[in-house]
């Protein structure tokens, strides 16, 4: 029911990516910055879109 409700919001963005499994594609953040992003229509800064180290995650 999480994976539909956060979908949802992703494809009013007009998302391309959309969560399949909640617990591996929100490991590293960023996706889920992407859904608070959108419920809220506040832009959160200096998000790493490829982290590479578990501290920019």
């Amino acid at each position: 029911i999480y994976t539909d409700w956060a979908n949802h919001y992703l494809s009013k963005s007009r998302s391309k990516r959309h969560i399949t499994d909640l617990q591996h594609d929100l490991s590293d953040g960023v996706l889920l910055a992407e859904v608070i992003e959108v419920i809220t229509s506040t832009e959160i800064t200096d998000i790493k879109f490829k982290p590479k180290t578990s501290a920019q995650m």
